[in-house]
């Protein structure tokens, strides 16, 4: 009788997950539980239980046995951590785990559980004076949880089941009655604002009704209200009355869908929205090249994009099961015939290429070439590397990245190829960035005063910082800083990064500061002294005491032109063998000598097949990344500084740069195609245009260079259909590219002149 109070919470709980189980619990926000009360002596049993069981090998093997014990769940999941005094649970993404966390909790504070934990009886510990003590945490315990289980329900899942509810009786009315609202569109469905002319994609909708007395939205307990009397009470009662009187007293509804923007399509109108609120009647269909949206909300709602939509996640299925796009798991299956218009034919379709080979065999190809790259990258410095004094931590560090070896699902190459892909592309831009960086640094290191983990003083603000990197020239324009009135020409001084001091900043400034940016003739030395820094990393900035500065790590040594105590000499030697061989081997890859790595055509096969914008991003990159290189190393030097030039809004230079490459190396396509962005950015058009044209002649499949003739005739000419093309063109190469919303921009702007013209 004393345990049957919480045995009856106990029963409530698992009452709760059967009442939710169907109910996803994905995106429900983070929801604290009061830490369990386990007594240790249970604890203690349950540590012994777990140990005995791995020295024994049996772990989630038995997993599917017939009888589970009541903690299976803590007994046998790894991620639950189970110490003397402590046992901390994972994150619960169900209420199937719910249950087991309950189970297990349950059992663990059960008098008899808690009963000769290696031969100590319960009454001789002070750590659980009794068992009425026992019962009281329970109950406490229990209650706890049953308000939390409760705050979680009433706050988001009994929402998501109504959701669902009145979704479902939605579909299967509009199926079976022909007087009931159409729901015209679906989730992941992508859609056009007709009047604002913006894209996106849909996250959700409702029906609500109208009349003259009342406006109110339907629920899953009023969607079958869609007129103001019983449809048979109307037809018994009101024979006489005509049609027309008829439709009068006909419900009227409003239809409303939750979208989300492009960011693109909002920038270029002048919109701050990313989500917006529409009726049905305000949206139209979108022509095929045009229905991949960027939003930053869209992983949150769906798991890729396939085809011509959005795939719902979990919850979204859960929602709207009968949707087009969800899973569904309705039984009378998903309305298929609420709109003709969606199955009519709309221009646009992307370009094919038949050069393209099969995804999946294209996917394989470039795994096992990134693997083969790799493997010559470790062997072109192992010769060398033996050497202690040559090794180096981030040089090693660095070459991890690219040398584990990638293995191959072949049911499903993708779930590792777009992994390896950003493997080769973070380790191309590292390297070339490592020495061109250090290249830059030790030229202009004569006019540097300060060093890396200095600790320094402003002169005129007196605060105390130290030095985490510099530039040999402010990157923005400092001119009318108030800091800088004394400072002659300050545009041409080395500026620092500094972290400053919390307690100066507070006393300084009124408030804490995280990150200043201060011109060298502000600066001097400083009494050596560890600051109060919350924002150095300590495994990138340790403080040496003796030398009275922090130590920065190697990589940052070497990139800033510092003395590292390896051998400076052979790690630069062997970062540059590293660049010439993965150039090497990416210019065979670009030129198509041979087929030993993969092809563009393998990396163009999947960046049109990319299913997010993050996995299309890191091929497209990498694409770039091969455009970049040339087998004349100065001239890649060179290119990476006109493109400096270019981020600082140095036109002049950047032309100046881009055009000694072009003479020196007519064949290289990124140099022409960068100097059609200057040409672009200084108002030259003619200029642009020939230039991206010449970017084309290396190479027609030049996404970037199509982009820019677009942006070219889409500011210069008097007819749209040039930069519509030339749009078009980019977006059947590259379908996740942004030049998607120009593309729109354009076509609506075309449909207007149409319009004004009487077509």
């Amino acid at each position: 009788m004393k345990n049957r109070v919480p045995r009856t919470l106990y029963r409530q709980l698992l009452s709760w997950c059967r009442r939710y189980q169907d109910v996803p619990f994905d995106g429900v926000p983070p929801l604290t539980l009061t830490p369990p009360q386990v007594n240790s002596l249970a604890l203690r049993r349950l540590k012994s239980m777990r140990t005995f069981l791995d020295s024994n090998g049996i772990g989630d093997s038995a997993s599917n046995v017939k009888w589970r014990h009541p903690a299976h769940f803590a007994l046998y999941n790894s991620n639950v951590a189970v110490e003397e005094d402590m046992i901390v649970f994972p994150a619960v993404h169900n209420t199937s785990e719910l249950r087991d966390v309950i189970r297990s909790v349950y059992w663990l504070n059960n008098v008899n559980t808690m009963s000769n934990v290696d031969g100590v009886n319960i009454a001789d510990e002070r750590e659980c004076d009794s068992s009425s003590n026992a019962t009281k945490e329970q109950i406490s315990l229990a209650f706890d949880a049953i308000k939390s289980c409760n705050q979680l329900s009433s706050s988001e899942l009994d929402s998501r089941r109504n959701k669902r509810l009145a979704s479902i009786e939605a579909r299967r009315n509009q199926m079976n009655d022909k007087d009931a609202p159409i729901v015209e569109y679906h989730v992941g469905q992508v859609v056009s604002q007709k009047k604002k002319g913006w894209r996106g994609v849909i996250v959700g909708w409702t029906i609500e009704q109208e009349n003259a007395n009342e406006r109110s939205r339907l629920t899953s307990l009023t969607t079958k209200q869609y007129s103001l009397s019983d449809r048979n009470e109307t037809n018994s009662e009101n024979e006489n009355i005509d049609t027309s009187s008829k439709q009068d007293k006909t419900q009227k509804f409003n239809i409303k869908y939750t979208i989300l923007v492009d960011v693109n399509d909002a920038a270029l109108l002048k919109s701050s929205k990313i989500v917006s609120l529409e009726s049905q009647e305000d949206l139209g269909f979108v022509e095929p090249c045009l229905h991949r949206i960027h939003n930053n909300l869209i992983n949150q709602y769906f798991n890729k994009f396939e085809s011509d939509h959005f795939v719902p996640n979990n919850v979204l299925g859960y929602v709207y099961p009968m949707d087009r796009y969800s899973s569904c798991d309705i039984s009378e299956g998903r309305e298929s015939s609420t709109s003709s218009a969606s199955t009519e034919a709309v221009e646009g379709e992307q370009l094919t290429d038949p050069r393209l080979p099969d995804v999946k065999a294209a996917c394989m190809t470039i795994i096992q070439g990134v693997n083969k790259i790799s493997n010559r990258l470790v062997s072109s410095i192992e010769h060398d590397s033996t050497d202690q004094n040559s090794k180096c931590n981030f040089l090693e560090s660095l070459l991890s990245g690219i040398s584990t070896q990638a293995k191959i699902d072949e049911d499903q190459p993708t779930l590792s190829l777009y992994s390896t892909i950003l493997a080769l592309y973070h380790f191309h831009v590292k390297i070339n960035s490592l020495l061109w960086s250090r290249k830059i640094h030790l030229d202009h290191k004569p006019n540097i005063k300060f060093s890396l983990g200095q600790i320094v003083r402003h002169k005129l603000y007196d605060y105390r910082g130290v030095i985490i990197a510099w530039d040999p020239k402010p990157h923005v324009d400092v001119t009318n800083w108030d800091g800088l009135q004394h400072v002659d020409n300050p545009q041409n001084q080395p500026f620092y990064h500094i972290r400053p001091d919390e307690n100066d900043c507070i006393r300084a400034f009124g408030g804490p500061r995280s990150f200043r940016y201060v011109c060298q003739d502000n600066l001097e030395l400083c009494e050596p002294t560890e600051l109060e820094v919350d924002e150095l990393s300590p495994q990138e900035w340790r403080w040496d005491k003796g030398k009275g500065s922090y130590v920065p790590s190697d990589e940052m040594k070497f990139l800033y032109g510092e003395k590292l105590e390896s051998d400076e000499t052979m790690i630069e030697q062997n970062l540059q063998k590293l660049r010439d061989t993965l150039s090497e081997c990416l210019l065979t890859v670009r030129d198509g000598v041979n087929n030993e790595y993969f092809t563009m055509d393998d990396l163009f096969c999947v960046l049109r097949s990319a299913d997010t914008l993050e996995n299309a991003t890191a091929v497209q990159d990498t694409i770039k990344e091969i455009w970049k290189e040339s087998s004349n190393i100065e001239l890649r030097n060179s290119l990476d500084t006109g493109i400096a030039y270019l981020l600082e809004g140095n036109f002049e230079k950047a032309l100046s740069t881009f055009t000694k490459i072009t003479e020196a190396d007519p064949s290289y396509g990124e140099a022409w195609n960068k100097k059609a962005t200057v040409h672009y950015m200084m108002g030259h058009m003619q200029e642009s245009l020939e230039a991206a044209r010449r970017a084309l002649d290396i190479d027609p499949r030049n996404f970037q260079a199509l982009a820019g003739i677009g942006l070219v005739e889409m500011d210069s000419s008097s007819s749209v259909e040039k930069a519509v093309d030339a749009f078009r063109q980019c977006l059947a190469l590259n379908p996740w590219s942004m030049v998607s919303a120009r593309l729109a921009l354009c076509l609506r702007k075309r449909d207007r002149s149409k319009d004004n013209n009487g077509e």
